[in-house]
């Protein structure tokens, strides 16, 4: 494919879905603009920090319902889609109303993709489902099944998967750092579901990092995990490799697909557990590339028979990286969501689900 202008809307913060595209597709030899919408996050540091940002969050989007506001700050944008010639433009979560879609198409003439990285819990208003979009792309493959004869934008599966420049360390470079060490780890917010999960594992040495809990949830025992802070790039890889186990528990908001930290522990290297899915073999090979749970007695009689068992536990890795790197890279991503909106391709094969008495791949 020739070299393409690209223009990347999203929020571009360490670590971003959007950040991670943008990179990728100046790599793959791209000409990537960017443009940053909303309220601009994670400015500030610490915990203080961080509820900060959160109320600053609220407050401008309760006023960004307002169209004269609204009007007002899309200006940024029709400024940058004119400052040059575009070819593509990859909106990386639901944040444009249809009139807007509808706006960058007029005033660009680039075919407009939105990549939504999230489960269908945060649809939220779902201002997509009546944009003219040129290609809709989810990481779930349930929500193409529900959403892909109804709306009239093409709807497409597509996973989320993972950014080898900063999700992968070679081997020489990983050294066993005590900070990291532990029975079980994973990173990520402390949500009420994750809270939930981990208040099963009180009995293993488990080190969780991400955001705090917030201040209204008693988080128990799963305090005393958390380790105040969370870990990025290189550092997630160590955080990773560190722990005997990366347990992955899936929200629940997770239908038939894979959350995006199922690729990236993969990716690095580290012998991952998590729950089952129906779409969970089209991805990675259950039993050989990463191990599946389908309850808590299931995952601790699981942790238990894993533990002990160093060496399968490394093979099992080993061969889940090599996948991940092989099938589930960001480049592998991007090349294919473009070729769909270019009609070569019809996003990521859709995984063979039995639901009712219809087989939906």
């Amino acid at each position: 494919m020739n070299p393409m202008n690209i223009l990347v809307i999203g929020k571009f913060y360490t670590e971003g879905f959007a950040l991670h595209i943008a990179e990728t597709l100046a790599l793959m030899g791209h000409a990537v603009r960017r443009f940053e919408p909303g309220f601009r996050s994670g400015r500030l540091g610490g915990k203080l920090g961080h509820r900060i940002d959160q109320v600053r969050g609220v407050l401008y989007t309760n006023s960004d319902g307002i169209p004269a506001i609204r009007a007002r700050r899309m200006r940024a944008l029709w400024e940058e889609a004119e400052s040059g010639p575009l070819d593509a433009v990859i909106v990386c979560h639901d944040f444009l109303w249809p009139d807007e879609v509808a706006e960058l198409k007029r005033r660009t003439g680039a075919q407009i993709a939105m990549w939504f990285p999230d489960a269908l819990v945060n649809f939220g208003r779902g201002y997509f489902m009546n944009a003219p979009y040129d290609g809709l792309f989810f990481k779930d493959p349930y929500i193409k099944y529900v959403l892909g004869d109804v709306l009239q934008s093409p709807v497409h599966f597509l996973p989320e998967c993972f950014n080898p420049a900063q999700h992968w360390l070679p081997e020489e470079s990983i050294v066993q750092d005590p900070q990291y060490q532990c029975d079980i780890s994973t990173a990520g917010n402390q949500h009420s579901w994750r809270v939930a999960c981990y208040k099963h594992l009180t009995d293993y040495n488990v080190k969780l990092w991400g955001n705090p809990a917030p201040l209204w949830m008693n988080a128990g025992a799963v305090t005393k995990m958390h380790q105040g802070r969370g870990v990025y790039n290189h550092d997630k890889v160590k955080a990773f490799r560190g722990a005997s186990i990366v347990i992955n528990n899936l929200h629940y908001g997770e239908m038939w697909g894979l959350n995006v930290r199922a690729f990236e522990a993969a990716g690095a290297g580290a012998f991952q557990m998590v729950d089952w899915r129906p779409g969970f073999d089209q991805l990675f090979n259950d039993g050989k590339e990463l191990i599946s749970f389908s309850s808590i007695a299931d995952l601790k009689r699981k942790v238990d028979y894993w533990l002990p068992r160093k060496d399968e536990r490394r093979e099992i890795a080993e061969a889940g990286m090599r996948r991940a790197h092989a099938e589930h890279t960001y480049a592998l991503r991007l090349q294919l969501l473009l070729d769909t909106l270019g009609g070569r391709e019809t996003g990521f094969p859709m995984p063979k689900v039995e639901y009712g008495v219809a087989n939906v791949a």
